[in-house]
């Protein structure tokens, strides 16, 4: 809470103080997108174990589908980025509004990584569908699938 005795801050370094906690909020936002990457990678071990213990025919244990869990921090980190890129451009704006040469460098970089992100997440979300797919397939045929698309649930989300 703020002390009552302080001077009031000036306007324009209110608006820098609050760029600057917007970036903080938007890299929390990244956070919990890595911390959700994480635990796909725990599932997926989980998983993985599962499947080299349990006896040929059994049931699977319950375990969530990592690749749901990776297309949600996909998306978490999608709108973080978003965020990103508004504040980029808002920079360059109010840049070019004061008569500055903006640099449009940085919105334009930030829209190369929000391509990218979203390429991954078009790919991830079109791989195959999974453990019902592969438990009916031939068994040298279910072990190549569940490893390819181990594969791709193993790269690291943008």
């Amino acid at each position: 809470m703020p002390c009552q005795d302080q001077a009031p801050i000036p306007e324009e370094l209110q608006e820098q103080l609050n760029l600057l906690e917007n970036s903080q909020g938007l890299i929390r936002t990244i956070l919990l997108g890595i911390a959700l990457q994480y635990k796909a990678l725990d599932v997926q071990k989980c998983l993985l174990l599962n499947s080299a213990q349990r006896p040929q025919g059994s049931p699977p244990d319950a375990c969530p589908d990592p690749k749901s869990i990776q297309i949600a921090a996909s998306l978490i980190v999608l709108c973080a980025l978003f965020g990103f890129q508004k504040q980029a451009d808002t920079i360059a704006c109010q840049t070019a509004q004061a008569g500055g040469c903006p640099d449009w460098t940085e919105p334009k970089l930030n829209a190369t990584v929000i391509l990218v992100a979203l390429l991954r997440l078009c790919r991830l979300a079109a791989s195959p569908a999974g453990e019902a797919d592969a438990d009916s397939a031939p068994e040298p045929d279910r072990f190549r699938e569940e490893n390819e698309e181990l594969e791709l649930l193993g790269e690291p989300a943008i």
